[in-house]
């Protein structure tokens, strides 16, 4: 087998092993269930990393989603940010989101936001923090931004704004974002709807 064969295959099993372990710790798993309080069905995509506009590499912000059948026209975004150097979260409070998609900007609210320990996308255990918000946008405006060819999230917060390429599906080395899984998320969504 000459060099350039063995490097394809290394090439490619790295590849692959990006999506395999973002899977194993939870993050951009899309999920079905039967909510326990008003028998609603869930759809959730558990949040995953957002490239940075030049698309080099992954912020510390984590994006996911959550669509009820009890609030069909609406879906909450789920936005995450991961802890930086010491453990200490780079950010906790999404003042203000914004979506770009395709030169049309608007603006949303966040909820009140929660810190979490976890081990990734909320999940129990002690050695990760989480600081959480829930945006509710209309459901047509999560369609748009998968759809769009451009569009872009900024996130305002007590330390200034970070802008983020929704867009794009993997960072450099094959990292899979959160429109992976968010499009997941839209095809479980658009079956059930042709269901009923």
């Amino acid at each position: 087998m000459t060099r350039k064969h063995l490097f394809v295959m290394a090439f490619a099993l790295a590849m692959s092993g990006c999506t395999t372990l973002d899977q194993l710790t939870g993050h951009g798993v899309v999920t079905q269930r039967t909510s326990g309080f008003d028998n609603a069905t869930l759809v959730e995509a558990s949040p995953n990393a957002l490239a940075n506009v030049d698309g080099t590499w992954t912020e510390p912000l984590e994006l996911g989603a959550r669509w009820s059948s009890a609030t069909p026209d609406s879906v909450a975004l789920v936005v995450g940010w991961s802890p930086g150097v010491a453990g200490t979260l780079v950010f906790s409070d999404t003042r203000a989101f914004f979506i770009n998609i395709d030169g049309k900007i608007s603006q949303y609210s966040a909820g009140q936001p929660t810190s979490r320990a976890g081990s990734g996308a909320g999940a129990p255990s002690s050695d990760r923090l989480y600081g959480m918000n829930e945006i509710v946008i209309p459901y047509s405006v999560l369609e748009q931004m998968v759809a769009a060819k451009a569009c872009r999230i900024r996130v305002q917060t007590s330390n200034g704004y970070k802008d983020f390429d929704f867009t794009r599906a993997h960072a450099s080395g094959g990292k899979p974002t959160a429109i992976v899984a968010i499009n997941e998320l839209i095809a479980k969504v658009a079956a059930l709807r042709n269901k009923t």
